[in-house]
């Protein structure tokens, strides 16, 4: 979609991992975390890639900052438990909302907290379907091979545009041109290796 316009949509890189803006834009900055070898979720991570990817994950975080206040989330689910929003690769997701909002507010259904993404992610190891959600003050998260619920396909992203009464659609499918927000984002972002 973006071929002509953008040579390509990484804006940042490490050994393991990219980040290009999320189509459907929820909030201007909202970022993606992918892994380039394919694993189904942050969780399934090994702890050297796991250990780069909390160090990208701060720098994004910091880098959002300028859009709004970060927060992250997860859908994590493997191809084997089906769920998550339909694709079985790992990512993360960094979405600068307009003000702070306590994980909680977003997740009241979570079952467990964890002080930072890799407590959750050591919590949830071995897990097939998991939500998590947080910021720096925390993260609230459910196993859901433990806890069966009904969580659908882009959960957070529904949760999110409820929270904040948004009069954009949530389902990033819904999306379907080129989006002046991820040129802004692309514009505003320098390619670099983290």
């Amino acid at each position: 979609m973006y071929e002509g316009v953008a040579s390509h949509r990484i804006i940042a890189k490490t050994d393991r991992f990219v980040v290009i803006p999320t189509l459907g834009q929820i909030f201007e900055g909202s970022l993606l975390i992918l892994p380039t070898a394919h694993v189904e979720t942050c969780a399934a991570l090994d702890d050297g890639a796991r250990a780069e990817m909390l160090g990208l994950v701060d720098n994004m975080v910091t880098r959002c900052a300028v859009w709004g206040s970060p927060i992250v989330f997860e859908h994590g689910a493997t191809s084997a438990m089906g769920g998550g929003c339909g694709l079985h690769h790992a990512h993360l997701h960094v979405v600068p909302l307009p003000k702070r909002t306590r994980p909680e507010l977003m997740f009241p259904e979570a079952s467990a907290t964890a002080k930072d993404l890799a407590e959750a992610w050591r919590a949830l190891s071995g897990s097939n379907h998991y939500l998590l959600i947080g910021h720096s003050d925390g993260v609230r998260l459910r196993n859901l091979d433990i806890h069966p619920g009904t969580f659908q396909s882009q959960f957070f992203r529904r949760r999110i545009a409820e929270h904040f009464s948004l009069d954009r659609p949530w389902d990033w499918r819904s999306y379907k041109g080129i989006e002046p927000a991820v040129l802004k984002v692309l514009a505003e972002s320098v390619p670099d290796a983290v």
